[in-house]
């Protein structure tokens, strides 16, 4: 079923100024092939009526199913291998010597399903164990299934087999329902909630290494400045901030500085 115009706008603003996602011109296929589906599980008659409701904020399952149905949710073990194998070289094993005895803490903001953040408890396992003795990972998202499969820490055999080397694969994950299930030591080091990056940031703390992976380019340049503020508040000099090679950040006092030159989306703070 087709959107009207006017629909598209509204809706539009409302991801905007809900979770800071610029959607864009030309994205009507994409809106009608994700929330024609929500028409009859919402009770409406048509998208027009199914943004209205949302719009008027009185409704919060289905506030959550838009966003839920409306965010990009793709990710994989080990995305990025360069970016993994910098974290092995260079990044951990510098928070090794800084962090001065102190727990490692972790950030995955945008989780997604998860693999980004067993992907780095694997990595602490498998070569850093010291450190993975009491780190602490905590991957957020803004959709509410995504933190929920996280959660579960159950993945297909198709989503494994795409990043995973065989022997971590054999190690810490478990056959299970014609896929994988993660194993209660590399579930302990990982947990998740929602979290809308749009929003005000609360009881985070501070963190030695965070991801914001492949989420800052659906962001108007008003929300990446909105987001880099709050970064600010919870980094301590020396920690590392990694994006997707494609991304950056507005950083117009220089806070942060490449961990290597080849590498400019994995940044490490100088302190602000």
């Amino acid at each position: 079923m087709p959107i009207a115009s006017a629909s598209y706008e509204l809706l539009a603003d409302f991801l905007r100024a809900e979770i800071g996602l610029q959607l864009g011109d030309g994205r009507r296929y994409l809106v009608e092939h994700r929330l024609n589906p929500l028409i009859i599980r919402s009770g409406c008659d048509d998208l027009e009526e199914l943004v209205t409701r949302l719009v008027m904020r009185q409704d919060p399952e289905l506030v959550q199913a838009v966003i839920d149905a409306m965010v990009t949710s793709e990710t994989s073990f080990f995305r990025e291998p360069a970016t993994f194998d910098l974290l092995r070289t260079r990044v951990i094993p510098r928070l090794f010597e800084q962090r001065q005895g102190r727990a490692l803490r972790i950030w995955s903001g945008a989780a997604a399903s998860g693999q980004e953040a067993y992907s780095v408890a694997m990595l602490l396992l498998d070569r850093f164990p010291s450190l993975a003795r009491t780190a602490h990972i905590l991957a957020t998202d803004v959709s509410l299934r995504m933190v929920q499969r996280t959660r579960l820490g159950w993945y297909s055999a198709l989503e494994v087999e795409r990043g995973m080397p065989r022997p971590l694969v054999q190690r810490y994950l478990a056959p299970e329902r014609d896929g994988y299930q993660i194993r209660p030591e590399l579930a302990a080091l990982v947990s998740a909630r929602q979290m809308n990056l749009a929003k005000p940031w609360q009881m985070l703390g501070t963190f030695d290494l965070v991801f914001l992976r492949n989420i800052l380019i659906y962001f108007p340049p008003e929300m990446k400045a909105l987001i880099a503020s709050q970064l600010l508040h919870h980094l301590s000099p020396g920690s590392v901030l990694v994006m997707a090679p494609s991304e950056s950040l507005p950083d117009p006092k220089g806070y942060f500085v490449p961990v290597v030159a080849t590498e400019p989306h994995v940044l490490r703070f100088n302190g602000g």
